[in-house]
């Protein structure tokens, strides 16, 4: 009896997985079905947030499924709408207020959804230290993104250095297609006004990231 059921499976297990992975979506498909779930079990308090459904050309781009890398083209591609997206202040002043930006960098405040209402805040955070080690002996830090600590005394705090800051913060992509980095002016979440300041907190030299350890 056992050694029948054993012959069995043994005959069995391997058709049975071919069969499993001949029925499986190809990967487009797939896509159309998760966007699908998405969309019809995401609910928002206010229709305008409904829009975070919507991938835009950049977004698309970068939801490859399993292992797909980038081609060139592509990774282009992202990089051009990426530098295309990025505005800068209008006092053309990229370089802030680092106090600000150290509470802005703390901060995880915005665009919450809490009881299906939508929080009511006045400006956004950033909350760096989700992803990033900030200040030197801070312990509530992450470590997803590289650490940002001594961020000015290692880079200087020059106008290039400045732009190439505050771009990177608007919209990372434009120097790393697809990464983790949040594209936090480009999305609207941070205003350019803010950006500014979370420039100051990287590289003026009395910002606590900046203190010699």
């Amino acid at each position: 009896m056992n050694k029948t059921w054993l012959k069995w499976a043994v005959v069995s297990t391997p058709a049975l997985i071919a069969a499993g992975c001949a029925t499986y979506p190809d990967p487009a498909t797939t896509h159309r079905i998760a966007e699908k779930m998405v969309s019809e079990d995401f609910s928002a308090p206010m229709p305008t947030l409904l829009k975070r459904l919507v991938q835009d050309r950049s977004q698309q781009i970068c939801s490859k499924i399993g292992d797909a890398k980038l081609t060139q083209e592509e990774a282009a591609e992202v990089v051009t709408l990426a530098r295309a997206s990025i505005q800068y202040p209008a006092s053309g002043t990229l370089v802030g207020d680092w106090k600000v930006g150290n509470q802005l960098a703390h901060d995880g405040a915005g665009d919450r959804i809490q009881g299906g209402i939508l929080e009511k805040r006045k400006e956004n955070g950033g909350l760096c230290q989700n992803c990033h080690a900030l200040a030197p002996g801070e312990i509530n830090v992450g470590n997803v993104g590289p650490s940002l600590t001594g961020y000015g005394l290692q880079r200087g705090n020059s106008e290039a250095v400045a732009k190439l800051t505050y771009e990177r913060i608007y919209n990372g992509w434009a120097y790393a297609p697809c990464s983790n980095m949040p594209r936090l002016g480009a999305t609207g979440h941070l205003t350019p006004e803010q950006i500014t300041h979370m420039v100051a907190y990287l590289i003026d030299p009395q910002s606590p990231i900046n203190r010699k350890q």
